[in-house]
Formats: structure tokens, C-alpha cells, sequence
């Protein structure tokens, strides 16, 4: 069985889209947020609501320059900071 290796560019890009994340949560859910941690539930510990959500997507698009395509979105992808940093990354083609 092989190993996937990570190679420093896209731990580059996915590191960025992580930090866009947080930014983005940040600036939806105000400053007065638990820590976030990769594991940390959007809806759960977070508070997002599903106006939020549209509001983080907005703010990802900004930040990050891209275009979601609406076709691909799935309420699996807001589970975990790291669930929506992983769809980002790929939307971003970055996976």
C-alpha cells in the first residue's frame, strides 16, 4: 500500500485556505470565538447558523479570490474547519 506524501506546495495552499478559514469565521462570528482548531464543528462549538454560512462562503470568495460553484456545496463540507478547508483546497485546485 502506498503512502500519500504531502509535498511543501500544497501544504502551502492548504495551510492558506486553513488560514482563510479562520479568518473568514472570524470576521462572520465576531472575536469573542472558543479557539479554532481544525477539528473544531461549525454549527456545534462554533455557533454558525445557516445564514452564516452564506455570509463565510462570501467572505471565502473574497480572501481567496475564487467562485464557488453552488452545484458542489454539501452540508458535509461545514462539519469541521478542516472538512471545508478540504473542499476549499479543492475547489481551489489545490488538492
Amino acid at each position: 500500500m502506498s503512502e500519500l506524501i504531502e509535498t511543501p506546495a500544497r501544504t502551502t495552499e492548504r495551510d492558506r485556505v486553513t488560514g482563510a478559514v479562520v479568518t473568514a469565521l472570524t470576521r462572520v462570528l465576531g472575536d469573542d470565538l472558543p479557539e479554532i482548531a481544525e477539528e473544531s464543528r461549525l454549527f456545534d462549538e462554533l455557533g454558525l447558523d445557516s445564514t452564516g454560512v452564506f455570509e463565510l462562503l462570501m467572505q471565502l470568495e473574497e480572501l481567496l479570490d475564487i467562485e464557488f460553484d453552488t452545484d458542489n456545496l454539501r452540508m458535509e463540507h461545514f462539519a469541521t474547519v478542516r472538512s471545508l478547508a478540504d473542499f476549499v483546497t479543492t475547489e481551489t485546485g489545490g488538492q
